[in-house]
């Protein structure tokens, strides 16, 4: 192992990889752990391994008796034959609570400012972003980040719900209802409540003031003193959605609620409490306004299911937390196809408006948690993998496979580059106005690639080079790119964006390197 100082890395999530020679399951753990590490959390893990026949002081302070056995910070997290779903499960619950109590990156304010200012100029001042393609995207690319999220962690929904409500206070709603409402500016902060009521039921409807279409309708169902409820029908978030027995728009909560407290000065709270996941015709958020609270101090809730009112029953024998990644696999799948279909225009996700939503909505959603912890750009990587494992539209790459009679799998890295580049430049990728043209580059040598993706919806717009962030935005994109890449090559490839619209780009630059061997080595 390293110098016993590396133990202590406090800038890493750390992980001990506890092995022996002898051991026969140990090969195919580390491989897990190297997967992982070299891909999902590239940069953001450090994997200590350690021979317990060589330290056997150290393995005897963490009372090892048997090996494979794996560590997080102190606290042994898996043992014995370990899946590379398990792992990343324990990884992520360790992670993400931090992630939700984060308050350490102060870029998160600015990264809202700035976006504001690029959607403003192209919804109040209709200055075009993307000259090609307009700035308009399927609702179906929008919702495969919020599925994909969802899938990976049942504490995913408080975390979204915190950026969607840092977005609300920063972001650019409170300029968008003054803009709708005039009177959201009443002195008396009840009358200021009532008026940001009706900006929102504005905003949240369809209008040609600020066209976002995220909803095609809202209607304030209830207002009492400081609470209210809003009914939104046909919301971004989850149109077309099938029932999973779970709330699926928890960043539009947060939204509001953010920009709630930006427009009274108090803290307030958001519950969805009707939703298309909960197999409703709309979605129904109740909103509560703390008097003398500070913004953002309201304690998160979410709405409580009582497993007999679920919709969807679970008579399997596996854990629940495996049980619901199995079902939102399902939902990505089905949903997507739906999107799909609306692509191909066989099917309406949304019948009563157009299946297109803003790219701000879409950046917004992204940049907002991008900067919220330095985790949390390996957080969306993995969320796109997982959508580029085992989402739709795979019959696209084995057609493309088939019209080149390539066998899987491709060792070639060239060859496999150009698939993908023939996948996203199909005409059903090019309906979703995800991106326009592709186009591929050699690297230095046959283990490197690079891809260039011009007009990306994630970042376009979205020049952070003149201030402190200056940072990639496509952390999405490149683990979905990833992800379809595993699906041909041997080795899970790793992806890295090199050049972004964040960096003052004009186009997004993947690098791809081919991956780990996993041939076994002697142990």
């Amino acid at each position: 192992m390293s110098e016993d100082e590396d133990l202590q890395d406090t800038e890493k999530v750390r992980l001990l990889f506890f092995t022996s020679p002898t051991c026969f399951a140990c090969p195919d753990v580390e491989r897990v752990l190297e997967n992982i590490a070299g891909t999902t959390m590239k940069g953001m893990l450090h994997v200590s391994t350690i021979d317990i026949t060589e330290e056997q002081e150290i393995a005897a302070q963490y009372g090892i008796m048997s090996v494979p056995v794996v560590m997080l910070n102190e606290e042994r997290i898996a043992e014995g034959m370990i899946t590379e779903d398990v792992i990343r499960e324990k990884l992520w619950s360790s992670i993400l609570p931090n992630m939700i109590l984060s308050d350490r990156d102060t870029r998160r304010k600015e990264s809202m400012m700035i976006l504001t200012k690029n959607t403003i100029s192209s919804i109040i001042s209709q200055e075009l972003v993307r000259e090609n393609l307009g700035d308009y995207v399927h609702i179906s690319t929008y919702q495969q980040v919020m599925m994909s999220l969802l899938a990976l962690d049942p504490l995913i929904p408080q975390l979204l719900y915190q950026s969607g409500r840092e977005l609300g206070m920063y972001g650019a709603a409170p300029y968008y209802l003054t803009v709708l409402n005039p009177k959201v500016g009443a002195v008396k902060p009840e009358e200021r409540f009532q008026e940001t009521l009706i900006a929102l039921a504005l905003l949240y409807s369809r209008n040609n003031i600020v066209p976002l279409y995220q909803a095609t309708h809202c209607d304030i169902a209830k207002l009492e003193g400081y609470t209210a409820t809003l009914r939104i029908y046909e919301l971004v978030n989850s149109a077309g959605a099938i029932n999973i027995s779970e709330p699926l728009c928890h960043y539009t909560a947060g939204e509001i609620a953010g920009t709630v407290e930006a427009m009274i000065g108090f803290g307030a709270r958001v519950i969805e409490t009707k939703c298309k996941g909960l197999g409703d015709a709309y979605c129904e958020f109740e909103i509560e306004v703390f008097q003398g609270k500070e913004p953002g101090k309201v304690a998160y809730r979410s709405m409580e299911i009582k497993e007999e009112d679920k919709k969807i029953k679970f008579l399997g024998d596996f854990p629940a937390e495996e049980y619901r990644r199995q079902l939102f696999y399902e939902f990505i799948h089905e949903t997507t196809q739906h999107g799909y279909n609306s692509l191909k225009m066989t099917e309406s996700l949304r019948p009563n408006d157009q299946d297109y939503v803003h790219i701000s909505s879409l950046q917004q959603q992204i940049i907002s948690l991008k900067f919220r912890d330095k985790f949390c750009g390996a957080l969306l990587y993995s969320a796109g993998r997982e959508l580029g494992v085992i989402g739709p539209a795979k019959n696209l790459i084995y057609d493309i496979l088939a019209a080149e009679q390539a066998e899987l799998p491709i060792d070639s890295l060239k060859q496999a580059t150009e698939i993908i580049r023939q996948y996203l430049t199909h005409p059903t990728n090019y309906l979703s106005r995800s991106h326009s043209f592709v186009t591929v580059q050699d690297g230095e040598d046959e283990d490197e690639m690079y891809i260039q993706i011009h007009e990306c919806a994630y970042a376009s717009g979205a020049n952070l080079s003149e201030t402190n962030l200056n940072e990639t935005l496509c952390d999405f994109q490149s683990g979905y790119l990833a992800g379809r890449l595993a699906l041909i090559l041997k080795d899970p490839p790793i992806v890295t964006e090199t050049k972004c619209h964040g960096t003052g780009h004009n186009y997004c630059e993947f690098r791809i390197e081919k991956g780990y061997s996993f041939e076994e080595s002697d142990h």
